[in-house]
């Protein structure tokens, strides 16, 4: 799997295409500060809710939250 490239000085990812676990995404984006760990809760649910469909194919998360922003307004996902 390819791992994500470091953030750029405004504390975004470069641009691409960059995959990783939810895990990895969690861990990387999601522990601090606490509005940033509410919103990773939400896409651990989310996800844990369309995987048990059966029918997940792909899991793409996009949106504010990949940015280091302290205060993400939501976080965007298309599966």
């Amino acid at each position: 799997m390819k791992r994500w490239p470091p953030l750029n000085d405004a504390g975004d990812l470069l641009p691409g295409v960059h995959t990783a676990t939810l895990a990895e995404i969690v861990e990387r984006l999601g522990k601090t500060p606490p509005r940033r760990a509410a919103v990773a809760r939400r896409l651990e649910r989310i996800y844990s809710l369309v995987r048990a469909t059966g029918h997940l194919a792909r899991f793409i998360a996009v949106g504010s939250f990949h940015h280091r922003q302290d205060q993400p307004n939501d976080v965007d996902i298309f599966c």
